[in-house]
């Protein structure tokens, strides 16, 4: 289905593709705009993300369960409501240039990512290795599908429990 906008990439296999994991994560806070922004000025072929469910059902965009090692909080992403996390500073952590980052929706990346045009491909990880958020699937699937895109979507996750949610939700 949405294979269709890059097959140039799968026809030819020895084509190698670039993926910004987690944006740009060596030049900028990683899952963040500015990351993400960076992947794109560098012209990456794809952008790897991790996605969490907030408190009040939000999907967010952050690497760990935790918001300690990349904000200036503590605890859950699970047990803090979106505005909370919006608080947050997630970019102090990398460099000072960045204080005043904000742990981005994944709304909030797809509009980025369609407004500067992006055509590659997009990995969305599902991030419950530790914490089950029951619904992420169906969730992340409703988003993309209220969504034109001009990129194509890749699902992956650690745990095979999510392939069931998904293939329910697509």
């Amino acid at each position: 289905m949405a294979l269709e906008k890059n097959d140039s990439y799968m026809k030819n296999q020895n084509t190698c593709l670039i993926f910004a994991h987690r944006g740009s994560k060596c030049n900028r806070p990683e899952n963040t705009l500015a990351a993400f922004q960076e992947a794109l000025r560098v012209k990456a072929d794809g952008i790897e993300l991790d996605v969490h469910l907030t408190k009040d059902d939000q999907l967010v965009v952050i690497h760990d369960e935790k918001v300690n090692r990349t904000t200036s909080g503590k605890g859950r992403v699970r047990d803090l409501r979106l505005a909370e996390l919006k608080q947050l500073d997630a970019g102090s952590w990398f460099d000072r240039q960045f204080k005043g980052e904000a742990i981005p929706t994944l709304k909030e990346v797809l509009k980025l990512l369609n407004n500067e045009n992006f055509t590659g491909f997009l990995n969305i990880e599902l991030k419950t290795d530790i914490i089950n958020y029951p619904g992420i699937e169906e969730k992340v699937v409703e988003l993309i599908a209220q969504e034109t895109l001009p990129f194509t979507i890749i699902y992956s996750s650690l745990t095979s429990l999510h392939f069931k949610g998904f293939m329910r939700s697509v």
